[in-house]
This record gives C-alpha cells, sequence and structure tokens, in this order.
C-alpha cells in the first residue's frame, strides 16, 4: 500500500515499506489501519475521506485528496546505442502510465542523440519542459497541471484536426497542392497529442465524460477505441497527401482526378457521420452508416479495378500507378477506421438500451437486431 506518490513515511524519511495487518471490520469488511503519522501529517481525521486506485503493477495508491500531491518520476538509462526512436517511445510510454518527470540518464554523457530525442519529446507533448540538465543527467517535466477538458471535448478536437487534415491531403493531388506535406506531418502532431493526453487522462482515471474521476469501464474503452481510430485516421491523411502530391507533380489525367476526389470526398463524409453517432449514440442511425461504409469498401473495389488493372495502366507510368494504389488503399483504411466509430456509436445506445432499467420486452427487441444483421459478402 502506498500513501501519496510514495511509500508511507512513518517519523521521519524513511522509505522501507511499513506492514500492516489486515483486520475483520465486519461480516463481509476487512480493513488495514493508516500510519498516525501519515494521518496526521495531512491533518487528516476519523469520517474524512481517502482516495485508493489500484495501480497497474497491483498495488494500491492512497490519496488525502484526489490529485497526486507531488511529480511521479521515471527513470530512463540510455543505452548510446539505443536507437532514438526506441528511446522516444519509452519516454512516450512513461508518459501515458502517469509520470510527470523524466529522468534521463546516459552514464557515458548525454549525447546529441539523446537531447534531440529529449526535445522532440518535449515539443510533441506540448507541455514538456527541460529543467536541468548536467554531464550524464536531464530531467524534463511536466508543467501543463491536466489539460482541464473532458474526454468528449479532446475527442471533438481530434476529429476537427484530423478532418482538417484529409481536406487538404485530399486537395494534393490537383495541379497545385495548397499544402505541404511537411505541414500536414507537423500537423498529425497536434493529433498524436491529443491521443497521447485522453490515454493518459484515462489511465490515471481523472477524465469521464463530463471530466469526472473514476470513469465507466466500457465508455473508458470505447473512449481510447476512439481517440486510436483517430489517430490512425489521421497518419493516414498524411499519407494521402504525400502520394497525392506525387500524383500532382506526375499529372495525371482528369477523370482520373476527378474519381479520385469523389470516392475520397465520400470516405471523408462518413468519417463525419461516424463520428457523430459516436458522439451521439443511435443505434438505427449506426447501422445505416455500417451499410454505407460496406458499400464505400466495394467502391474501392470497382476503383481499384477501373484505375489500376484495366486500360487506364497503359497511360500511366509505373509511379503513378503506385501511388494511387497507396491513395486508395488510405482512403479505404479511413473508411475502415470510420466503421469502427459507427459501432462503438451503437455498443454505446446498445448499453444505453439494455441496461437492468430498461423495459425487459424492449430489450430482447433491440438485442437480436446486432446478431441478425447481414453477413458482409
Amino acid at each position: 500500500m502506498r500513501g501519496s506518490n510514495e511509500l508511507p513515511r512513518i517519523g521521519g524519511e524513511s522509505r522501507s515499506p511499513v506492514p500492516r495487518r489486515l483486520q475483520r471490520m465486519g461480516a463481509v469488511t476487512v480493513g488495514v489501519s493508516l500510519p498516525r503519522d501519515w494521518v496526521g501529517q495531512r491533518g487528516l481525521v476519523p469520517g474524512q475521506s481517502v482516495y485508493l486506485r489500484s495501480l497497474p503493477d497491483g498495488s494500491l495508491l492512497v490519496r488525502d485528496n484526489e490529485r497526486a500531491r507531488g511529480p511521479s518520476s521515471a527513470i530512463v538509462e540510455v543505452d548510446p546505442t539505443e536507437p532514438g526512436e526506441h528511446l522516444f517511445r519509452r519516454l512516450i510510454g512513461a508518459y501515458l502510465a502517469g509520470a510527470t518527470e523524466f529522468v534521463l540518464r546516459q552514464p557515458e554523457g548525454l549525447t546529441p542523440q539523446t537531447r534531440a530525442v529529449a526535445r522532440s519529446f518535449a515539443r510533441r507533448t506540448g507541455h514538456t519542459e527541460s529543467v536541468t540538465e548536467e554531464g550524464t543527467t536531464l530531467l524534463l517535466r511536466d508543467v501543463s497541471m491536466g489539460t482541464g477538458l473532458p474526454v468528449p471535448k479532446l475527442l471533438q478536437r481530434m476529429f476537427q484536426l484530423v478532418h482538417d487534415l484529409h481536406l487538404d491531403a485530399g486537395r494534393s493531388w490537383t495541379r497545385s497542392p495548397v499544402t505541404s506535406t511537411a505541414s500536414l506531418a507537423a500537423r498529425d502532431d497536434e493529433v498524436d497529442r491529443c491521443a497521447w493526453q485522453i490515454e493518459r487522462g484515462l489511465r490515471l482515471g481523472s477524465l469521464d465524460s463530463a471530466g469526472r474521476p473514476a470513469p465507466d469501464l466500457g465508455n473508458t474503452f470505447r473512449f481510447l477505441l476512439w481517440a486510436r481510430d483517430l489517430e490512425r485516421v489521421g497518419d493516414h491523411a498524411v499519407l494521402i497527401g504525400e502520394h497525392g502530391s506525387r500524383l500532382a507533380e506526375i499529372g495525371v489525367p482528369e477523370p482520373v482526378r476527378r474519381m479520385l476526389s469523389d470516392y475520397h470526398t465520400q470516405a471523408l463524409e462518413h468519417l463525419t457521420a461516424a463520428n457523430a453517432v459516436a458522439a451521439q449514440p443511435d443505434a438505427v442511425r449506426a447501422n445505416e452508416l455500417l451499410d454505407v461504409g460496406e458499400a464505400l469498401q466495394e467502391t474501392r473495389t470497382a476503383l481499384a479495378d477501373r484505375l489500376l488493372m484495366r486500360d487506364s495502366v497503359e497511360r500511366l507510368p509505373p509511379i503513378a500507378i503506385r501511388s494511387l494504389g497507396l491513395i486508395l488503399q488510405s482512403i479505404d483504411r479511413t473508411t475502415g477506421y470510420a466503421q469502427n466509430l459507427a459501432e462503438i456509436g451503437l455498443d454505446r445506445d446498445l448499453d444505453r438500451l439494455t441496461r437492468p432499467s430498461a423495459a425487459p420486452a424492449f430489450r430482447a427487441l433491440v438485442t437480436p437486431a446486432r446478431i441478425a444483421a447481414p453477413p458482409r459478402v
């Protein structure tokens, strides 16, 4: 058992674990006493509340308020042979786990690569600053004090960023692209930042659909999946922009560009509608959108056959054929992630309808509808 952000300290600065015996406190209740010094230092009295949270390692965190009292440190030992991308992923993992301080140690001395990774991590998380730097140690600290936004607002901000990315990516195969691929990639960093904030908040248990602690488990998983789907959609917007710019450089017939634009527009409209039904659950509308998505995925097959496997191939250079195929693939993946959002809207609505308070006859009517849905051909 741990108090605040560290092991209980009894009468001084000792960090040694303090044993406590479990005691029966009723027919089915088991309790444990808290150290008197810990209670006294925090000005607690009998009848006041303390806050408990189970941590991933199996320990139990005890706090005298809902917020952590001090920083939680992650010590990262850096091997000079470790690729920079691996170090960045480890830092992000510590950030998502809730660390607010990040200590990078490199016994042989901090290398330029390690410093560059630390700067990239600070920039991409948005609110992390370098505090101190010595010959072998670098300290970063999260100074954000939380986002202040509930998960749904972060998700809608994330969706708007992704939507705008796709709008610009969809112009990339015109003769005069208006947005560089470097700009798209930089804006996708903001999408990633939103996803990390959501996952970090959900993992810490500090956010739910109304910004309150201790979120509903079912919605926690769905919010996490929702954020990850949007993050992947942002990645595909960047890919569409990259390959679309190549098409613009090569030059492709106007009918090809028009078909590509129409298909991308339909996929983006589907994504918008699916995001809306995830935010405002409606099982009927969600099922309609799932049908639309299946039709869009069939459209991709038809376009690939028309543009890549018939007479068009003879009129296009190999690099254009490759770029076209990759754009079609990314638009199709975007449709697939939109389907996931529609499923989230469907599941959230069915959760509401099948709660114990709902009429049993109505539950019986609604639940089999999903089971009886026609299989995808």
